[in-house]
Formats: C-alpha cells, sequence, structure tokens
C-alpha cells in the first residue's frame, strides 16, 4: 500500500495555509520537547492500561512488557536505549510521505481538541500531562509513520528501501509492537491511511499471529469494531467466535476434569489434530470415532517461538485490564495447554500431531514455557468446557479404559500380537476340542466297536 497525498482528505488539505517551513521542521524533528499541560487529563478506563502491578510481580515486566529498541506511544517514551530509533522516526515520515504538506495536513487534522482529549482519554490518567498538545500529538504522527513504515515496507513489500532498520532490530520492532504499554490508539492510524487501514494490516496481524491458519479467509463471526490499538487487533483475531456453544449438559453439575496431560488421553484413544483454517483459540472440538474406542480433539495450530512468551504475556495481561472472566479466551487457552503439557513426551505427542510446532532449542523448554505462564491462572469458567466434558466422560469409560489396557498389554509389539493371536486360537480349538468330547453324539462306529470288544474278546 502505497501511501500517498491522496490518503489525506483533500478537504483538510484545503482548510489550511500554505506550510510554515519551520512547524514543518518542527513536527519532523524528533521529538524532544516536553511542555506541561494542565488539562491533559483522563478519567474514563484506559484503553491503554499498563501492565497490573500483580502481573508484574508475578512475571520479569523489564524482559516481557518494556520495549526493547522502539517506544511507541507516551509510557516509555524518552528512555534512554530507545533513543536510536527515536532519532529515525522524522527520516522515516519523510519517506512514508511524498510531501512536506501531506505531513503538516495529517498533523493539523490531529490536533483537533476534540481528537486530542479523546486519544488522551486511550492511557491511563496523567500519564501524558506532562506533554503539551503539540509535542503528544507529534508523538503520536510519528509513532503511526512508524508502524506504517515497519508493514508496509519490511512486511508486505511496499519498497526495497530497508536501510531505516538494521536486520538485528528487526526482530525485537516486531515484538515491541505487540507490547501492552507500548499503543498508539487504532484511530490514529486511521487518520493516516483511511477507512482501508483494517484490510491494510490484516496480512501483518497473520504474520504477527502464533496460531498458525492454512486459510486467510476466516469462518467465524468477525467483530466489527475499530480495535483500540494493534494489541487489540490482535487478540480480536484469536477471541473470534467461531461457533457458538451448544452444550448438550448442565455445566452447573459438571465436576471438572481428572485426566492430567495428553499421554493420559493418548492412553484411552484421545487423539489430537490441528483446526488448519482458523486463528481463533475459541475453537476446539471433540469429535467420536467410528468405533467408539478413540476419538479425536481438534485444537488451533500454535508456533511456540521466541515471539511466543512475550506476546502471550502481554496479550493476557490485557485480559485482565479489559476483558470480562467469560472473554479472556488467551488465558483459558494458555490453562488448557498447560493442563495438557506435563512433560516433554506430551509435547512431542502435539508435535507429531502438527498440533503444536516448537522452534525453540528442545520440547523440554515448551514445557517450562508454559509452565511459567500458566501458573494460577483463572480462565473462564466456560472456556471449552462442552469438549472437556466429552473428553472426561471418555476418559471415565470402563470399555475405553479396557482397551486401552488390551493396547497397551498386547499391542505395543508385532511379537505381542502374534502372541496374543496364537493363545486366542489355541484357546479356542481347546474349547472345541472339549465340547465334542462331552457332548458329542453317538455313531454307528461306536455300536461297530462295542459288538467286537463282546465276540473278538477285543
Amino acid at each position: 500500500m502505497e501511501i500517498t497525498n491522496d490518503s489525506v482528505s483533500q478537504t483538510t488539505l484545503n482548510n489550511f495555509e500554505a506550510p510554515n517551513d519551520s512547524i514543518i521542521d518542527w513536527i519532523i524533528g524528533s521529538v524532544t520537547d516536553v511542555d506541561a499541560d494542565a488539562d491533559a487529563t483522563t478519567s474514563t478506563a484506559p484503553r491503554i492500561p499498563k501492565v497490573p502491578g500483580t502481573v508484574r510481580e508475578k512475571h520479569d515486566y523489564e524482559t516481557y512488557y518494556v520495549p526493547k529498541v522502539v517506544s511507541i506511544g507516551p509510557y516509555h517514551f524518552g528512555e534512554p536505549k530507545l533513543q536510536l530509533i527515536e532519532k529515525r522516526k522524522p527520516v522515516i515520515a519523510m519517506k512514508l510521505f511524498s510531501n512536506k504538506e501531506a505531513i503538516l495536513s495529517l498533523y493539523e487534522t490531529l490536533s483537533e481538541p476534540e481528537l486530542v482529549k479523546e486519544l488522551r482519554s486511550f492511557y491511563e490518567e496523567n500519564s501524558t500531562t506532562e506533554y503539551s498538545d503539540k509535542v503528544f500529538i507529534k508523538m503520536m504522527l510519528l509513532d503511526a509513520c512508524f508502524i506504517l513504515y515497519f508493514i508496509n515496507f519490511l512486511y508486505l513489500g511496499g519498497a526495497e528501501d530497508y536501510s531505516e532498520l538494521k536486520s538485528n532490530e528487526i526482530f525485537f520492532v516486531r515484538r515491541d509492537l505487540y507490547l501492552l504499554e507500548n499503543q498508539i490508539p487504532f484511530k490514529v492510524l486511521m487518520k493516516l491511511t483511511g477507512d482501508g487501514l483494517l484490510d491494510y494490516i490484516k496480512p501483518f496481524i497473520v504474520f504477527s499471529s502464533f496460531v498458525i491458519s492454512s486459510s486467510t479467509e476466516e469462518s467465524g463471526d468477525e467483530d466489527d469494531r475499530e480495535p483500540n490499538h494493534l494489541l487489540d487487533a490482535l487478540h480480536g483475531k484469536h477471541s473470534m467466535i467461531v461457533k457458538a456453544p451448544t452444550l448438550t449438559f448442565d455445566p452447573i453439575k459438571f465436576s471438572g476434569c481428572n485426566f492430567r496431560n495428553v499421554s493420559e488421553l493418548a492412553d484411552v484413544g484421545i487423539h489430537f489434530k490441528p483446526i488448519k483454517d482458523t486463528l481463533s483459540m475459541t475453537h476446539i472440538e471433540f469429535v467420536k470415532g467410528w468405533w467408539r474406542f478413540s476419538a479425536d480433539v481438534k485444537l488451533p495450530r500454535i508456533a511456540v517461538s521466541d515471539y511466543t512468551r512475550p506476546m502471550l504475556l502481554n496479550l493476557m495481561a490485557y485480559e485482565t485490564c479489559r476483558c470480562s472472566i467469560n472473554d479472556s479466551w488467551v488465558t483459558s487457552y494458555v490453562y488448557l495447554l498447560n493442563s495438557l503439557v506435563d512433560d516433554a513426551e506430551d509435547v512431542k505427542v502435539l508435535r507429531k500431531a502438527w498440533v503444536l510446532d516448537n522452534y525453540l532449542a528442545s520440547d523440554k523448554e515448551v514445557v517450562e514455557l508454559f509452565d511459567e505462564i500458566g501458573t494460577d491462572l483463572v480462565p473462564s469458567s466456560f472456556a471449552y468446557i462442552e469438549a472437556k466434558y466429552k473428553m472426561q466422560r471418555h476418559y471415565d469409560s470402563w470399555s475405553n479404559t479396557l482397551f486401552s489396557q488390551l493396547k497397551n498389554e498386547y499391542f505395543k509389539s508385532p511379537w505381542a500380537i502374534f502372541a496374543l493371536l496364537g493363545a486366542l486360537i489355541a484357546l479356542f480349538l481347546t474349547g472345541v476340542q472339549t465340547y465334542y468330547t462331552i457332548w458329542s453324539p453317538e455313531s454307528k462306529c461306536d455300536d461297530l466297536c462295542q459288538f467286537l470288544k463282546m465276540n473278538h474278546h477285543l
């Protein structure tokens, strides 16, 4: 997507006088001015909250919630370690637009008093008061330009000039753009690109997702609302409702699950398969097999890499701040995986089933990852309850338990199967022989034998 003057409203352009070079130079200069604004306060619940204190204490805040190379928004603005890319943002803004007039026009559009007040309300109260309106809007504009530059030029093939970002920075930039405390309102990006932004960034969201989908078309109910920010857009993809649950039992009476891991479920004939056409974590299916002794549990296919831990933690932190308990699908999915993955053998089973792609050094690291982020979670009470109920019923079935025991005792090797078949055949023949010995009817041969014995003294 090429961003030109056409992205800017013609009405907006006509409402401003010829740009003043000093103003333009100030806009595209580094954001260094800090000027207090007494009216820059917010009173509503922030849509871009800070990571809650309880979460900070539980996990390493500096490692998983603080940006490594780029600051987006006011929370980490001005930190010394982030200045290297901060100084490049004005150059990036100039590369994104064809002339200075377009940048000035967008700055003036974002400077509307009501819009400034709304944008400030996205953040926690008093977190933006140290910045004047001019500095705050300049920050929003340059950060939005950086995000669009990164998406367009580095992931969507918009240009060949990658000089403003080094190869070793790209990994961390992608990570930083999805941190909860490193967001700007989606509305700012909309002002720069127009109403087609959602379609424009959809490939980037799919690319950034740790859930793997073989299709770009979703079969569920898309949320038509404008996301609050990039992290919210990613969360919306992962928590999209694929289908309304239709419970076949009373959830109040369901006492929960007593199976421990993937291996225990595999022992009673439950196999795992990937759902390949969705990014949503809400889609889990339980399907009975033909002979009733087996069943398939279908899960969204997940890739575990160095990105996974910080992205999951920030999504769960966002759910802690913004979502109700019944909407915490990411938290519930992590809780489910943590309950299924108990050791490296469980990870191996999921890998072989193509439910989990492991890009870490070992399967043990996957276990450690979910042990760390899945401890003390409070998932939705009704998340996956239908699938859990069916798995528990299958697990408790005496016929499935008997079949499992036979399989474990006799089906581990071909020789064990042959020995079992030989024993069954021998038992069958012994039974046939016993039957005919006891219950066989008399024949003419029997009468002849008796006659010969009587007359020939045999």
